[in-house]
């Protein structure tokens, strides 16, 4: 894939990633339009069945299959919607007169494919007017595959005359032996169609009204994937500016407030289990996110009045922004800022476990003990907060963290490069490459952007980690003509130097090296 290539599909691949998140935010996949059932009334007139039908509900419905799930001789639907209930199930309850109006079909291909996908069949039926024809096919509606058995709606016909089958590769073949009522199987090649017995399945109703769940306000997620910690900033006690240091042993970390209730009483629980949680090798860092003079001092003696024995500080920087990114990349469902709220990070600096609201010392300590060291394989099977079991594999853990970058780079972009660079660190041979490439031409994107509104300190940084991805000329090239623009000539040769080795007919280096040795010659 060429390097135009590559950032087209980085361009389509954000782009979905912003439309997947407006969904998230609360958008409509559908503009909020309730499904319609539309009823044939014959002579190119339809009427509109849907609340009758009970189709028409709120569900953001993004794909349908068509199947006779109960095996009673109608056809169900099964929705997928965006929104809860994700999958959905509406069996057709409707009892016509008779129990024989229809015939189910089912092909098997001996020469074309064994799922005869592509064929065509037309049942001919006495006493039917008009054709009754359908076709096998490999999927069908949006995202979805209905059943391969095909179902013909027979009426007042009584009696199945013949089924005609053209099959894949062209191949026409007649079969008798179908009658209204049943199932049969059409071997290609066998002419006579073969009964398949089908047991009528009972499936009870759903008694359960529809209703929106009331928030408890409290919520703990254990990630199905190791996500790092992104940087968080903050002011310790003593006013320094720090960045928390990740790795070597778990930390809880607890953003609060001192104007929310819940969270003094959570850091009073955590404050009288700080032996419990010492003996369990359990780091704790307390980060307010209070900013006015009056809220500070008042954080602060409330940290003093119960006697606080962990580190604790107050919020700086963009750290909210990108803990609230991070719940935003994590969650279907976009999710207000709220305190309380806590991450445990695991011993190498992944976030482990989210917990909103208040904070149970129990789960948190039953959590540490099961995903402190645990792998992949453990952390998926642990996640589900419900009974059950995954039906897919693990993540992949670079997917999972290139997924984050993807999530980051439309609000966060600079941020983004952190998941970025720890997506190239797991990955390994072209994929390694790959990420090297991008997350150099992101970082010089970033320098020159800094470059050009004269920020020369971030444009340098810029420019220098995007030399420690993928060295290359161009860059080299941009570093040293800024270096050299601030009188910092002696480096700005040096950088010149390198981008000619690199590429030694590039004309704009040349004339620049040219430049800055002709004054730093004059300077001596």
């Amino acid at each position: 894939m060429s390097p135009k290539q590559q950032a087209d599909a980085r361009r389509y691949r954000s782009a979905w990633a912003a439309i997947v998140q407006l969904a998230r935010d609360g958008y409509s996949w559908s503009g909020r339009e309730r499904n319609r059932l539309l009823l044939n009334c014959g002579g190119g007139e339809f009427g509109d069945a849907s609340a009758s039908s009970g189709l028409d509900h709120h569900g953001d419905g993004r794909a349908m299959a068509i199947v006779d799930w109960d095996q009673d001789g109608d056809l169900d639907l099964w929705f997928r919607d965006r929104t809860g209930p994700r999958l959905r199930l509406m069996l057709n309850s409707h009892h016509s007169a008779e129990d024989d109006d229809f015939v189910a079909i089912k092909l098997e291909g001996t020469s074309c494919n064994r799922d005869a996908i592509g064929a065509v069949v037309e049942v001919i039926a006495d006493g039917m007017q008009g054709r009754l024809v359908k076709s096998v096919r490999a999927g069908d509606l949006f995202l979805s595959q209905s059943s391969r058995w095909l179902h013909f709606g027979l009426g007042d016909a009584e009696v199945v005359r013949e089924v005609r089958v053209l099959w894949p590769g062209g191949a026409r073949e007649v079969f008798t032996g179908a009658k209204a009522g049943g199932a049969f199987l059409l071997k290609e090649g066998a002419g006579l169609a073969r009964v398949v017995e089908r047991r009528a399945r009972v499936i009870a109703p759903s008694t359960k009204t529809e209703e929106i769940a009331v928030s408890d306000e409290r919520a703990r997620i254990i990630l199905p994937a190791s996500i790092p910690a992104p940087p968080i900033e903050f002011r310790d006690r003593a006013g320094n500016s720090q960045i928390l240091a990740v790795g070597g042993a778990p930390q809880l970390v607890v953003i609060w407030s001192e104007s929310c209730a819940h969270c003094g009483r959570d850091l009073a629980a955590i404050a009288g289990a700080k032996e419990e949680l010492r003996k369990a090798g359990l780091q704790v860092v307390a980060l307010s996110v209070d900013r006015l003079g009056e809220q500070l001092g008042k954080a602060s003696h409330l940290m003093d009045s119960m006697k606080w024995p962990f580190e604790w500080g107050f919020v700086e920087g963009r750290t909210m922004d990108r803990i609230s990114e991070l719940q935003r990349a994590l969650f279907d469902r976009t999710v207000p800022p709220a305190v309380p709220l806590a991450l445990l990070v695991d011993r190498v600096g992944n976030v482990v476990a989210i917990y909103r609201g208040q904070i149970a010392i129990t789960e948190v300590m039953a959590d540490l003990k099961a995903l402190d060291g645990a792998d992949a394989g453990k952390r998926h099977k642990l996640a589900p907060p419900f009974a059950g079991r995954w039906f897919t594999k693990p993540i992949d853990p670079v997917y999972a963290v290139e997924f984050m970058a993807r999530q980051f780079e439309t609000r966060l972009p600079e941020e983004a490069l952190f998941y970025l660079k720890a997506a190239r660190q797991r990955s390994v041979g072209d994929r390694r490459a790959a990420f090297g490439s991008e997350l150099a031409d992101k970082h010089h994107a970033i320098a020159m952007k800094y470059k050009n509104g004269r920020v020369p300190g971030l444009a340098e940084e810029h420019f220098q980690r995007a030399l420690m991805a993928k060295p290359s000329a161009e860059i080299y090239l941009n570093f040293g003509t800024m270096l050299a623009s601030y009188g910092k000539l002696v480096e700005a040769q040096g950088l010149l130097e390198q981008a000619l080795t690199l590429e030694p007919g590039l004309q704009p280096a040349q004339k620049a090296i040219a430049l800055v040795r002709k004054l730093i010659a004059e300077g001596n």
